[in-house]
């Protein structure tokens, strides 16, 4: 069974030969490991070049080792850390005297941050921030996640609700002097802060489904029938040959996936199998997942063949069968005319994007509209406060609440409408972990690396 009393260590750096590999240790026996394996204990916030050894008194290696004093370090403990040679070897060697010492023992994931956050060094939604950080695989994705780590939707959440709080304490005014005459105008000027409340919470739950799609990155489909040039537009998107392509129809039968950095924007593209009805049981499945992953795209590249007999009944019969509508919010889908090189009359459907990778008729053009369609989706500007569902869902939480306490009349049932505002702090406070976090900690913590 763990325990917060327990000394924690843990590799920090990635396993595997390197040039340095740094172990971290953090709770009340950090001075005495560091005691045990140099034999003295270096002033707090300075590197020393120490000399690492058994317990017997054999020289492993020579190091940097560093002490921080709690609580001024980054867990609010007693924490040291090892920077040594990057032997696997060594490192296990060191970690393996770690685990023989009283009350130490291997750290559980992510603990280091949860040992940060019990002691006030960080807020739950900065904590995953430093999450999204590790997790950042382009330029927008880790601005994003840096601001939240600096307190962004803290800073946010905190001027919530303070708000709600002072319109509470105004309620409890009301009810303390129920008998004494108060302005008239106490009800409409309540009203009218509740009103700008709703605005902001709705406002933040508009720009959260950006910040979502921002830190999960947008996914793009590519969805036809069989031979419509799907697998051929994947390897010039991608400049690489990552899909088979063939004349033969059901080339594809699984989801080809691959990830891209569209100027600073995480885009997973995924050629998917033709549809079509007549499919054998092997090319059904692949069929179900083309149309699963066009429900779960942000957009849609719906390739029609453009010596198809009639191009736009076909676009209709396929928007029809991956059943996504074109005015979803957050999610687009653009009809392509591919295979234009064959074309024997040009002007078919000028209206639509016609495109031949064969002949690279169309493609800056595409290439534009796929920039322009990202730039839809994740509009430039201040960069969204929420950005997980768990934000998401407490919001939508206050929210409700905020609305119920707008149904009570304040000088005729001050305490329900007390209680509404008690219940929207509350759902606020979830966020940043000031209220009812011990069933949200084992999920957050959960998804963070051994050594953070």
């Amino acid at each position: 069974m763990t325990s917060r009393s327990d000394t924690i260590f843990a590799l920090a750096t990635p396993p595997g030969k390197s040039a340095v590999q740094i172990i971290r240790i953090s709770g009340p026996g950090s001075a005495r490991a560091l005691r045990a394996l140099t034999g003295y204990v270096p002033a707090p916030r300075y590197a020393h070049y120490a000399s690492i050894q058994s317990p017997s008194g054999e020289l492993i290696d020579q190091a940097l080792v560093l002490f921080f004093k709690g609580p001024a370090s980054a867990t609010g403990e007693d924490t040291a850390e090892i920077h040594l040679h990057g032997s696997p070897v060594l490192g296990r060697m060191v970690m393996e005297m770690l685990d023989e010492m009283q009350h130490f023992r291997l750290a559980d994931p992510g603990e280091f941050t949860r040992r940060s956050f019990f002691n006030g060094k960080l807020n739950l939604d900065q904590a995953e921030g430093i999450a999204d950080i590790i997790d950042a695989n382009t330029v927008s994705q880790h601005q994003q996640a840096i601001k939240q780590l600096d307190g962004a939707l803290s800073l946010k959440t905190d001027g919530w609700r303070q708000s709600m709080i002072s319109i509470a304490a105004e309620l409890a005014a009301l009810i303390d002097f129920a008998d004494e005459d108060l302005p008239e105008d106490v009800a409409q000027k309540m009203a009218d802060q509740l009103q700008a409340l709703i605005g902001d919470l709705e406002l933040a739950l508009t720009k959260g489904q950006q910040g979502m799609i921002r830190r999960d990155g947008i996914k793009i489909a590519l969805v036809g029938k069989p031979n419509a040039g799907k697998s051929t537009l994947l390897n010039h998107l991608i400049g690489d040959d990552r899909a088979i392509v063939s004349p033969e129809a059901g080339t594809t039968r699984d989801l080809v996936e691959v990830a891209m950095d569209i100027n600073g924007v995480y885009v997973t593209l995924t050629d998917t199998a033709g549809l079509r009805q007549d499919a054998g049981l092997v090319e059904s499945e692949g069929v179900r997942r083309a149309i699963k992953a066009a429900k779960e795209a942000q957009l849609v590249l719906l390739l029609v063949d453009a010596n198809d007999h009639g191009p736009f009944a076909t676009y209709q019969a396929l928007l029809a069968e991956i059943d996504v509508p074109t005015d979803a919010n957050n999610q687009r889908v653009i009809p392509l005319l591919s295979k234009s090189d064959l074309i024997k009359t040009q002007g078919l459907l000028p209206e639509w994007p016609m495109i031949s990778v064969k002949d690279g008729q169309g493609l800056a053009a595409l290439d534009q509209l796929i920039n322009e369609q990202i730039e839809a989706i994740l509009p430039e500007g201040e960069a969204p406060v929420l950005t997980r569902q768990r934000h998401m869902n407490h919001v939508k939480d206050a929210l409700g609440y905020l609305q119920d306490a707008c149904r009570h009349n304040p000088q005729e049932s001050p305490e329900l409408m007390a209680e509404d505002l008690r219940l929207a702090v509350s759902a606020l406070g979830r966020i940043s972990g000031h209220v009812d976090v011990e069933d949200l900690l084992d999920h957050i913590f959960s998804s963070f690396c051994i050594g953070k």
